[in-house]
């Protein structure tokens, strides 16, 4: 909870300092910091709004989560539409963040990572609040005592932990390897907006509502068993990837139904429906004392993707199709890649590492995949 309370604060004055820029300098180092914070405070949301819920609803509240990245790219290209001072604009934007600063406070910490650092009162105080605030109360709630002492778990693990167990570093490798294609592709086609023909500010503005669409498409796929999380995965990269070849093959002029801008958007909305997966994907696959360390390392190579992003369309001086090329492969070798990872979907939670290989979680895996068969 301190981690989002800090990074909420440095956020908003790092933002307000954009706007007050008296030199490109300090304005360059302003907007480097409010990513640096950004980056950090999105994860640890994320995490945290999965784990104040059961498993079976970390489809809905990863989707819900994510969403809100389309609906700001929207409302960003509507502002900036409406606010042409760029000061004016950075103050506005950034204002709301005052409030989920404050708001902040209100939020109690995750019972899952109480729980697995050995905080076992602590995390039933927390599900006890949440069940008052949904109405319900749950008297004889009792978690069983975690073997873990309270404070020894975050000396016990740390980001070394992805490459010291060999069942996370193949994990850990896949996995960033995804996010890097996803954030490439990603931004690099929200950034391909500026070359399109029309107005500038509705390009924007659809490139993040196209978006929308995205998530329910996203919850139907994972949910499903024939599809789950690892195939959704694969199949929306490499139809991301698809289309941004096709567009290779396909002149300006075509028409309005079939045309490159229109292929560049379906590819813009595969790809955001695979970041959704991805996202909830990866918090399954690491166990909980990890989780936060496992989405950093994976945040560490999407950010990589997302700083090579504005340099692809520059491509188009060797060949106008290169960018779309580069786009199309990386998605499908990531898409083919990702079948690699084990399927989560109806799995239960690690909470320790030592859970991925104890026989009580393999019994209950397999328990749970021949459920899911019959």
């Amino acid at each position: 909870m301190v981690d989002i309370n800090r990074g909420l604060f440095f956020n908003v004055i790092f933002g307000y300092l954009t706007a007050l820029a008296s030199s490109y300098e300090i304005f360059a180092f302003s907007r480097l910091f409010v990513g640096i914070m950004n980056g950090g405070m999105s994860l640890v949301s994320f995490v945290l709004t999965q784990e104040y819920v059961g498993k079976s609803y970390w489809a809905l509240t990863g989707s819900l989560t994510n969403l809100t990245f389309a609906v700001g790219i929207a409302l960003y290209a509507l502002l900036g539409y409406y606010i042409r001072n760029w000061r004016i604009l950075a103050f506005v934007a950034n204002s709301p963040g005052v409030l989920f600063f404050l708001l902040s406070f209100l939020l109690p910490e995750s019972p899952r990572w109480l729980y697995s650092h050995g905080y076992t009162a602590e995390a039933e105080a927390v599900l006890h609040r949440i069940a008052r605030g949904n109405g319900k109360e749950i008297p004889s709630l009792k978690l069983k005592e975690c073997s873990s002492a309270p404070g020894t778990v975050d000396s016990a693990h740390s980001v070394f932990d992805l490459v010291r167990y060999g069942v996370l570093l193949w994990r850990t490798v896949i996995l960033m390897y995804i996010w890097y294609v996803c954030s490439l592709v990603y931004y690099g086609l929200t950034l391909n907006a500026g070359e399109l023909k029309g107005n500038l500010y509705f390009n924007v503005a659809m490139y993040g509502l196209v978006e929308v669409p995205a998530f329910p498409l996203c919850l139907f796929f994972i949910e499903k068993s024939w599809s789950g999380r690892g195939k959704s995965t694969a199949g929306f990269l490499v139809f991301a990837g698809l289309a941004c070849i096709f567009t290779m093959f396909l002149p300006d002029n075509n028409s309005l139904y079939l045309s490159p801008a229109v292929l560049a958007l379906l590819g813009k909305l595969s790809v955001s429906a695979a970041f959704n997966v991805v996202y909830i994907y990866t918090s399954e696959l690491y166990p909980t004392v990890v989780r936060n360390a496992g989405l950093g390392v994976c945040a560490m190579a999407c950010r990589f993707g997302g700083i090579l992003a504005p340099f692809v369309p520059s491509m188009k001086s060797l060949n106008p199709s290169m960018p779309f090329l580069a786009f199309g492969i990386s998605g499908i070798s990531a898409g083919i890649l990702s079948l690699l990872l084990p399927e989560t979907l109806n799995k239960p939670i690690a909470e320790r590492i030592e859970d991925l290989q104890s026989p009580a979680y393999q019994l209950l895996n397999k328990a749970k995949q021949k459920e899911d068969d019959n």
